[in-house]
This record gives C-alpha cells, sequence and structure tokens, in this order.
C-alpha cells in the first residue's frame, strides 16, 4: 500500500494561516499524484469563523496509517508539532516564524522552508503557482488562503508584509474573483465569533513558551475597536498563570495593546520595548506587532 502522507500543523490549537495552508498544500499534493490527508488533533481557534468552516474545503479525520509520514507547516519548534509527529516520521517542514533553522541543520533527511515572511498561505500559493497547477485554484480554496494572508498580515498592513504577501494577496483575489471587501466580510466574522465565547476565544490562542524577557504565557487577540475588550473577562482567564502577556491587536487605531500580570513583568516590557507603560498592567504601541514580532524581538534582545 502507497504510504500515507498527512499535512498538519502546532499543538494545542491552530489558526487559519495553518488552517488553510495544510488544506491547500493537501490539494497540491493531491493533483501530483500523492495519497495525502490534512489533519489536526488541535482546537480552531477563533480566526476560523463559520463562514470559513462552510467553503468546500475541511480538514480529514485524524485516523492515519501506522507508517504515514508527516508534513508539518506553520511551526518549525518541534515541542510544538502535532502530537503524531516524531522526528522520525516527519519529511518536510514549511514555517515563516524563524528560529530553529540550526536546529534542522542536524536532521538533512528533513526538508525544510524556513523564512520569515507574513503567512504560510503566501509559500504554499508560490508553491501551487510553480507546479503549474493554478487550475486547483478555485474561488473556496482562493478564499481559504486569502483568509490566511489577510490574518497574518493585519490586512497586510503589519510591518512583517513582504512584497510576496500583496502579489499572493492580489493574485488570489483576482484567480478567484473575490469581492474588494472580503477582509471586512472576513474581520467582522472573526470579531463576531470572539463575542460568542470570549473567555475561550483568549484560550484557544494561548501560546506557552519562553522567549528572552518575555512571560512564558502570551496570549493575541485582533479587535476592530478596543473599546469592545473586555480587561476584567481578560484577567481572570489569566489568574492561574504567575507570569502573562496579552497582545490585543486594535486594527482600527493601528496600536498593539500590552496587558501583562506578574511580578517585573512590567520594568521588562519597558525595556525591551524603550517605552514607559501606560498603567500599572498595560503598556501600548504605537503601531501593531504580531506575537511572533515580539518573540522575535525579545529572542534576538537575549543575544545582544
Amino acid at each position: 500500500m502507497e504510504t500515507e502522507l498527512v499535512v498538519t500543523s502546532g499543538r494545542k490549537y491552530i489558526d487559519i494561516d495553518a488552517y488553510a495552508s495544510i488544506i491547500a498544500y493537501r490539494e497540491l499534493l493531491r493533483k501530483r499524484g500523492y495519497r495525502v490527508t490534512a489533519s489536526s488533533l488541535s482546537t480552531l481557534n477563533q480566526s476560523i469563523p463559520e463562514f470559513i468552516l462552510g467553503l468546500n474545503y475541511h480538514l480529514d479525520p485524524t485516523d492515519t496509517q501506522k507508517d504515514a509520514k508527516y508534513i508539518v507547516l506553520d511551526t518549525s519548534n518541534p515541542d510544538f508539532f502535532d502530537e503524531r509527529v516524531t522526528n522520525d516520521n516527519l519529511i518536510e517542514v514549511i514555517d515563516h516564524h524563524t528560529g530553529f533553522e540550526d536546529y534542522w541543520r542536524n536532521y538533512p533527511n528533513i526538508k525544510t522552508d524556513i523564512e520569515f515572511i507574513g503567512s504560510v498561505c503566501t509559500i504554499i500559493y508560490e508553491r501551487i503557482l510553480a507546479s503549474g497547477h493554478v487550475e486547483i485554484l478555485d474561488t473556496d480554496l482562493c478564499k481559504l488562503l486569502v483568509a490566511g494572508i489577510l490574518d497574518n498580515t493585519l490586512n497586510l498592513k503589519s510591518s512583517i508584509t513582504t512584497d510576496r504577501d500583496r502579489v499572493a494577496y492580489e493574485k488570489l483575489m483576482e484567480i478567484g474573483n473575490i469581492p474588494k471587501d472580503f477582509y471586512a466580510e472576513y474581520f467582522s466574522a472573526c470579531e463576531s465569533e470572539i463575542m460568542k465565547d470570549f473567555a475561550k476565544a483568549i484560550k484557544d490562542d494561548i501560546k506557552i513558551e519562553k522567549v528572552g524577557v518575555l512571560p512564558e504565557v502570551i496570549g493575541q487577540m485582533i479587535v476592530l475597536n478596543i473599546d469592545k475588550f473586555d480587561t476584567e473577562e481578560m484577567k481572570k482567564v489569566f489568574e492561574e498563570y504567575p507570569e502573562w502577556l496579552m497582545n490585543v491587536i486594535c486594527l482600527e487605531d493601528g496600536k498593539s495593546y500590552l496587558y501583562f500580570g506578574g511580578e517585573g513583568v512590567r520594568q521588562r516590557l519597558e525595556t525591551l520595548f524603550n517605552k514607559q507603560s501606560d498603567a500599572d498592567d498595560l503598556l501600548v504601541l504605537d503601531e501593531f506587532l504580531l506575537r511572533k514580532q515580539i518573540m522575535k524581538k525579545a529572542r534576538e534582545a537575549s543575544l545582544l
């Protein structure tokens, strides 16, 4: 029997970039003749609203062959891989979070593509283009990839957005004949999902990883208007953690609101960003930064 390939992503939760890219990569590999599924043991977070889940592409069941080989997208930290993945059954890693390139050089049999750009969906679009199988990009698959790019680049306004992301976005919009106001539909739907269960939305997008001076527990949420963000409910979510950081990205005013808790966190954040905090539990940045950018900044600062 032909070996099954499984395209998957991270442990605990996956966002729209991971969800869209593993599905799109599955479609490309199937077109190229491989026996492949796309699945995840993780929770889908609120960046995957109902209208996205209602498109004609979905994840596959998680039961797989014992000898299946795995491809991991949207993370390159082996500590956070889908629980089914080991270095023995892994064949490829595709990620846009840098930091583990040296680690993977010790495993030459595992293909890696790790580069700091806006979205893994951009990389997968480029692979589809290079393969000559653009015909697989129907409207729904284009919408999936566009949503991943929009979410991870904050409507193409984040400083991590590259020309490659912009080109991929424009081409996918054109190929899929997607209305120009799709971004508003997407972000409005995400906000509506968040408000259905605010605490769950925060819990499902918490990342636990120690990086430099940052707290080990880091949450992130994107909102259209900061006035809708419930700080008291947020603090209840983090009560169990001695230190934490919550990055609230407001699209309307273009700022990151960094809420935090724990002894010494305030001073460490002020030093990292060279900026005074706005309150005992809040530091507001004059631009929005994604969590991965904050972690990259902390990682680089720790090397100085």
